[in-house]
């Protein structure tokens, strides 16, 4: 009974607060009447860390973030899930559905297409406002009223209008072959190279990505800053689109700093963790996250600079933190037929699709083949621990290596079948990257650029930012959207409510 009463008397003062401000009760809420219908842009920075932010901002290393965060109001937003469920590919669909983990059951990165409740871009574009998608991760893409591109791991990599196709499956590649040297040809890049050269590559981007090639061709240990540049060439384009389909709502999404903190907060932090940097990293690992958060710095300047007239919202949906305990290390295929014959898996018979890390989809034409590959992979062993992990999806099968330990460890390792058949393990697999030494946390960035600076102390929860970005263009939660928009005096107001009533009315069980 006092939680319910004390439910009643928030919602009660909540209305009464929403009248006050010029607003009927029980309706979503903008941030302010100025901001109202100008265009929005959600800057996807998957996974940046609030503190490093602050540090590195503090030695004054990113100046655009700084003055971004000057004139925000400035949320920290809670995941709200338990650690095994912090990952970007649940919460990212939280953000755009306003769905939790345990209402949008989207777990593995390519299940978000599974999804049949609209997300925010596409409630938008039915209503009438052009909508952009420009990489945000694990959606139910569909083409809207203006553009999508879907991240590079979306198994179908779909992208609309069609005439994106050449350049989505170019990234894709890219990207999905990021632990083997980019997987790209000659060919490829020349044709990356024209695309981008047809639809709004500016010259200082160009300039940046002759400086990369001729950097790696001085030295060959500078290829890890790849993933910068392409940061740098597909911002060129989103703009280019915005410009060409008149967006009013726009996402732009970037893994590639995440990528950093995973596999080189050791070499920035050495003392924080037990095993040591390795000693043959390249010396420019130990910058290698400064390096990323400036580059991504360049970019907030660009999108504060190209669009002064448009709200922006900065969202990382959770963030990392040091792994100071792990020796983890991942390991994939050197190739991936070579791989599916030694498991006597017909590499005729099947499709690979590569995902993230070790992960990759294994496509069968049906039922029987793939529970002949799954008993297959289930044959393989080191020692006496099962090679890979499997889970069905459909007829597919989605599996990776589940060995993590060192190379050192596995150097003379072999892989056995059921039936007797080996191999060393160093010539199935190779190590991804290095070994781990970044970890998810469940706290993320929120910062709304409305022209004024506010901390608000309580925690945002990533279910309301969908909401939010309806309340902007005054387009109607649907029912399924519990989540209210997030307004800083609300949020103060409600917090402080809550707390006097925590005072008040014990919760009775």
């Amino acid at each position: 009974m006092g939680a319910l009463k004390g439910a009643g008397i928030c919602r009660y003062y909540l209305n009464k607060l929403g009248a006050s401000f010029g607003h009927e009760p029980d309706r979503d809420m903008k941030w302010k009447k100025s901001q109202a219908m100008k265009p929005l842009i959600l800057i996807e920075f998957n996974e940046l860390s609030p503190r490093l932010l602050e540090r590195f901002m503090a030695a004054g290393k990113l100046p655009n973030f700084g003055k971004f965060y000057a004139e925000s109001t400035v949320f920290v937003t809670d995941a709200r899930e338990q650690v095994s469920n912090l990952e970007p590919w649940i919460q990212w669909p939280t953000v755009h559905s306003g769905l939790s983990y345990d209402e949008h059951r989207v777990f593995h990165l390519g299940d978000g297409r599974n999804q049949t409740r609209k997300y925010v871009a596409e409630i938008l574009s039915d209503a009438g406002i052009r909508a952009g998608v420009f990489g945000s991760m694990n959606m139910n893409y569909r083409a809207l009223k203006g553009y999508v591109i879907a991240d590079p791991w979306d198994k179908d990599t779909f992208c609309s209008p069609g005439w994106l196709q050449p350049f989505c499956h170019i990234v894709a590649k890219a990207v999905q072959e990021s632990s083997n040297d980019g997987g790209l040809s000659k060919k490829d890049l020349a044709r990356l190279a024209l695309f981008l050269g047809r639809h709004g590559m500016k010259s200082g981007t160009f300039m940046g990505a002759l400086t990369q090639v001729l950097a790696e061709r001085r030295d060959p240990g500078l290829k890890w800053r790849r993933p910068s540049l392409l940061d740098q060439l597909q911002y060129d384009l989103f703009v280019h689109l915005n410009r060409r389909y008149n967006v009013q709502f726009a996402t732009f999404f970037s893994n590639s700093t995440a990528h950093y903190q995973h596999f080189h907060w050791r070499d920035m932090d050495p003392e924080l963790f037990d095993v040591p940097p390795d000693s043959h990293a390249h010396p420019s690992m130990r910058s290698a996250i400064l390096y990323g958060y400036q580059s991504m710095d360049d970019l907030m300047g660009r999108f504060m600079r190209d669009n002064p007239n448009a709200l922006l919202m900065f969202c990382t949906a959770l963030s990392q933190q040091p792994w100071t305990d792990t020796t983890k290390v991942g390991y994939r295929p050197r190739d991936f037929n070579t791989f599916l014959e030694f498991a006597e898996i017909p590499p005729e018979s099947v499709a690979i699709k590569p995902v993230m890390a070790q992960q990759f989809y294994i496509d069968c034409p049906n039922r029987a083949v793939g529970d002949a590959a799954e008993k297959s992979l289930g044959s393989l062993f080191v020692g006496e621990e099962p090679l890979m992990w499997t889970e069905r999806a459909g007829d597919a099968l989605l599996t990776g290596c589940r060995i993590h330990a060192t190379e050192e460890t596995l150097r003379n390792a072999t892989v056995r079948r059921s039936d007797g058949g080996a191999a060393p393990f160093g010539e199935l697999f190779y190590k991804i990257h290095a070994m781990r030494s970044g970890r998810h946390h469940g706290d993320g960035a929120l910062w709304v650029r409305n022209g004024r600076h506010e901390i608000v102390a309580s925690k945002a929860a990533l279910t309301q930012i969908a909401p939010t970005i309806l309340a902007h263009f005054s387009v109607p939660r649907p029912p399924y959207m519990q989540g209210l928009p997030l307004s800083d005096k609300v949020e103060r107001f409600v917090t402080a409510l809550q707390r006097r009533l925590a005072k008040r009315s014990p919760v009775v069980p």
